[in-house]
């Protein structure tokens, strides 16, 4: 398989972010190990396990059909997923890291999709500044990486401008109960990742980095919902996917539940599940 990516143009100033060279040295180092580690180390999901969760709703699984952009596509594995279904034509999955793009992508496209890998168009660029036309996409999915938007009224504004009249977001990201107190979502914020993360990602383990110093956020439902508004997109649906053996905690706002009997990873052993309507 031959390693075809395209490049468009970003903010250079990002490749000094403490996130990007984080990325660039798990992509370093699990790359060399095979497909199984590099989905281990950078989705924290095994490969059939992601599979499942995106086939878990049917209303979610639907909306996948013609062209979409992966917003922020990591190693490739989401978009390859979602091109295995045959109403997908293409996906652009847009990744900033190089590394994940040009390392990872042909691996990762070649394992999951065999002699269809080109459904799957790789890219180097920014969720930011899409190098598409105005109402050209089907859909556009973002996987754990709209938490790291500095600015999330933006990306979704940038990708409701792609978007093809009626078309949808389909985001799987992190959420908290709308009580959730500041105090709580700094403390997660200042998390200080152990010598033990730091050496294995060949960072200097007197280093102190915290979660918010590698770019995550934490937002709250109401929050989500205000970013949703600004950006004129219209929510038609929200579930929560969530671990089996969890603690038994409702989410305060109602929203329906789907619990799955394999781990999900991350910080945060859930994911809220969004469709947007433009």
């Amino acid at each position: 398989m031959k390693n075809k990516y395209s490049e468009w143009k970003f903010n250079k100033k990002i490749l000094n972010t403490e996130d990007y060279k984080l990325n660039n040295n798990i992509i370093k180092k699990s790359s060399k190990r095979g497909f199984n580690e590099i989905c281990k180390r950078y989705t924290h999901i095994p490969y059939k396990n992601l599979e499942k969760m995106v086939k878990l709703d049917a209303q979610i699984y639907k909306q996948f059909k013609g062209t979409g952009v992966d917003l922020g596509g990591g190693i490739g594995l989401f978009s390859s997923i979602i091109a295995k279904k045959k109403e997908v034509m293409k996906i652009f999955c847009v990744e900033i890291v190089k590394n994940a793009v040009s390392i990872c992508h042909p691996i990762v496209k070649k394992k999951v999709l065999k002699k269809d890998y080109n459904k799957v168009h790789s890219v180097v660029g920014d969720y930011n500044k899409l190098n598409l036309k105005n109402n050209s996409i089907d859909f556009c999915i973002a996987f754990d990486s709209m938490h790291h938007s500095t600015d999330v009224v933006k990306t979704l504004k940038e990708a409701r401008r792609v978007l093809k009249k009626n078309g949808k977001i389909i985001i799987f990201d992190r959420g908290h109960n709308n009580e959730t107190t500041d105090q709580e979502i700094n403390r997660m914020l200042n998390v200080i990742y152990p010598k033990k993360f730091l050496k294995e990602n060949q960072l200097p383990i007197k280093k102190i980095l915290t979660r918010k110093m590698n770019g995550e956020h934490e937002y709250r439902f109401f929050e989500w919902e205000y970013f949703f508004r600004k950006s004129k997109l219209k929510v038609i649906k929200k579930l929560i996917i969530k671990e089996s053996n969890l603690k038994n905690i409702k989410n305060k706002q109602g929203i329906i539940e789907k619990k799955v009997a394999f781990k999900l990873g991350g910080f945060e052993r859930k994911k809220i599940v969004y469709i947007l309507q433009k």
